[in-house]
């Protein structure tokens, strides 16, 4: 049986081809651009123009964005409510189209090709460090293993918009990145030639390289290149303190060489060379006139970690601490463990200068047999350090605790087994054929012995023999600096120092610059004391006036730490009687025994009297602002101090503690120096005492120089 046939009505009839799915979305809405659907009624009837007055357009803001837009446009037009609020410009463009990102940088790209021709005189009239590059290529400045990783590499959107903005500016994106990364000739914007470069480096080695032996002056230029970029710029860095050809290239230099340490230490060294470089920067720091800028500690502890990181303190096993396999030549190990000597004297150094705990590692390398694998230039400085390490961890260690009037028997015992100790030394190394800058380190770790003597009491029945031999120490200190000849290697050492020469060592190291201070300091002190009873008073003067001078010759910019710690001694060695201080008094007998000599500061271990006297200093003038223009008129301490000075009357000794009393309405009287959280208890160097005044800046502006 067979139903009939039932036509269906109003549904459409579907395609073959097409799903039931398809055909019950409904159809997107045909986009209309406001002219085609202007005809008349007759062709489409009143339902086609209902449909039409439905459609809505957004403004082309809007629809660049795809977001939606409430404009309206009858009867009268007035903007979107986005427009508005971003203060856009709202408006339909009949023919607009959205543009895609790419589509933009092509077409700028387009533009910028047009312009070239037009920035040629731009072009020439670039810094001097913006050197066009030929065929438009760059010339990678790093070996392939020691390129760093960088975020824009790839075709990503955030490496386009760099380089558009680049050549938006006016720049040509290859001159930019030239002038980015550093070559062996260019620096940011510091340009040398290779004949520059060659004599920077045989300055370096002729009046540098004696202090720190811990290059090879047999490697050339372009080898330090290859092995290390940082390194090849320290090295011309510290050149050019002195480099009289292009005065003022340190200060341009400066800022260039901050970024590239950080940069390089930020991306994680691949190479232990990285290592050199900070050893120099810790024994020449770039200038400052702020120790609270000063990042040598930082530097200093960075050095010894990486140190560690790439196996150097056992150079013998340095395939432990690496991921690929290492074949070292004989060569090599020698030049690892010489590296790591030189990272524990600069960092023995660096802690004793600036009085603080010793992040140094003495291991079993620096001992016995294995000295005679290290270079003979490092061994005598190899041994001196030790012994200064040894004599720091016996007798500045929480020194303030240590004193207690029952151990003065144990202490003296103590100091006169170091003093066996360090002739014993001095027989050592005058067996090996040191040169001077060996004996001056060597009479380095006598007075970082003996200023042990101002943590004595005055009731200790050795206090006038332990002032006899720091005094001993600090002036054979300083007549050997002062003595030091012009060519350190050849020149050997005269048993008479002629003092009236003008010193001969303004490329020390700053720890050596630290160590003058000190003694500087210990010369004030006691040729203003009871002590000066007991010395040629006139000698230790003239001893004292050259100091000054060689502090401020080891000075390489206007304004900087060197040139203001001189201007503050003179200015106390004047404000303590300059020397002035009676010999005998009124009965004909020499003055008794005082405290006048006691510190204050005890936690900066052999540099306690620096920081002290700076103390003093600071309560004394007050006028630590104006030191910026003090220094520009520096004091004279061999003349007379003017009426703003102390009391004639007022002995050195008094003059030096009547402030101390009387300024303690700011915070910083004596109370406030027993107090842990205190003003003093930053863990910087001098910044509690010289900070707040005009920095330095850190370019290559005329002010620097």
């Amino acid at each position: 049986m067979s139903w009939p046939a039932t036509p269906v009505q109003g549904l459409p009839q579907q395609s073959p081809l097409q799903s039931p799915q398809t055909a019950s979305i409904p159809r997107k809405r045909k986009k209309s651009n406001g002219v085609e659907d202007q005809s008349d009624e007759g062709e489409h009837g009143s339902g086609q123009r209902g449909r039409n007055q439905g459609v809505k357009r957004a403004c082309n803001e809007c629809r660049q964005q795809k977001l939606r837009c409430d404009v309206q446009t009858e009867p009268v037009y007035q903007p979107c409510k986005r427009c508005m609020k971003h203060k856009l410009h709202c408006a339909i463009d009949p023919g607009f189209k959205r543009q895609e990102k790419r589509q933009q940088y092509a077409e700028l790209e387009k533009e910028l090709n047009a312009l070239r021709a037009e920035n040629q005189q731009l072009r020439a009239g670039l810094p001097h460090g913006l050197a066009p590059v030929n065929n438009g290529r760059v010339t990678a400045p790093y070996p392939p293993s020691m390129v760093p990783p960088s975020p824009f590499s790839g075709s990503n959107e955030a490496a386009a918009s760099r380089s558009l903005l680049d050549l938006a500016s006016g720049y040509d994106s290859s001159l930019i990145a030239s002038a980015r990364a550093p070559s062996h000739t260019t620096l940011a914007k510091v340009t040398l030639s290779e004949g520059q470069v060659e004599e920077l480096f045989n300055i370096y080695f002729s009046r540098y390289h004696p202090y720190l032996p811990l290059l090879s002056p047999e490697t050339s230029p372009s080898e330090y290149w290859v092995l290390c970029p940082l390194l090849y710029w320290t090295v011309i860095s510290v050149a050019s303190r002195r480099y009289e050809p292009r005065r003022g290239l340190l200060s341009e230099l400066k800022l260039p060489l901050h970024e590239l340490l950080w940069d390089t230490i930020g991306t994680v060294p691949q190479t232990y060379h990285v290592v050199k470089a900070l050893c120099l920067l810790c024994a020449w720091p770039l200038p400052t006139s702020s120790t609270s800028l000063d990042p040598s500690m930082i530097l200093c502890g960075t050095m010894v970690q990486v140190a560690m990181q790439f196996g150097l303190h056992r150079p013998s096993h340095a395939q432990d601490f690496s991921r690929i396999k290492l074949e070292l030549r004989e060569e090599d190990i020698k030049d690892r463990m010489n590296t790591w000597t030189g990272v524990n004297i600069c960092a023995q150094n660096v802690s004793t200068g600036y009085g603080m705990p010793q992040i140094s590692r003495w291991n079993w390398f620096t001992h016995g047999l294995h000295l005679e694998r290290i270079s003979p230039a490092l061994k005598n400085r190899c041994l001196i350090e030790r012994f200064i390490d040894k004599i720091t961890r016996t007798m500045y260690t929480m020194q303030r605790d240590l004193i207690v009037q029952n151990d003065e028997t144990q202490r003296a015992l103590t100091i006169d087994m170091f003093a066996r100790e360090y002739e014993e030394l001095a027989a050592t190394i005058k067996q090996q054929s040191p040169l001077p800058i060996d004996f001056l380190h060597l009479h380095v770790a006598n007075l970082h012995l003996r200023l042990t003597a101002f943590f004595d009491s005055p009731a200790a029945p050795t206090y006038r023999n332990d002032l006899s031999q720091l005094y001993v120490a600090a002036t054979t200190f300083l007549k050997t600096f002062l003595g030091l000849p012009s060519d350190l290697e050849l020149k050997p050492v005269e048993a008479e120092l002629d003092l009236s020469d003008p010193p001969g060592s303004p490329f020390a190291t700053n720890y050596i610059m630290q160590m003058v201070l000190a003694a500087g300091f210990t010369l004030m002190k006691l040729l203003n004391s009871f002590f000066a009873s007991q010395v040629d008073t006139v000698s230790g003067r003239t001893i004292f006036l050259q100091t000054v001078s060689a502090l401020r010759s080891i000075s390489v910019v206007q304004n900087d730490l060197p040139q203001r710690l001189a201007e503050v001694l003179a200015q106390l060695w004047q404000a303590s009687g300059a020397g002035g201080q009676r010999l005998f008094d009124d009965n004909g007998s020499k003055p008794d025994i005082d405290d006048s000599l006691q510190i204050k500061v005890r936690c900066r271990m052999s540099m306690s009297l620096v920081y002290d006297s700076i103390w003093r200093w600071k309560e004394r003038f007050g006028a630590v602002r104006n030191l910026d223009r003090m220094v520009e008129h520096p004091t004279q301490p061999d003349e007379p101090a003017d009426h703003s000075g102390p009391d004639p009357a007022v002995s050195g000794s008094e003059s030096m503690m009547l402030p101390m009393a009387s300024n303690s309405e700011d915070g910083m009287g004596i109370e406030a120096w027993d107090n842990p959280f205190g003003s003093n208890a930053p863990f910087d160097s001098l910044g509690w005492a010289l900070d707040g005044f005009l920095e330095l800046p850190m370019g290559n502006e005329q002010g620097f120089v």
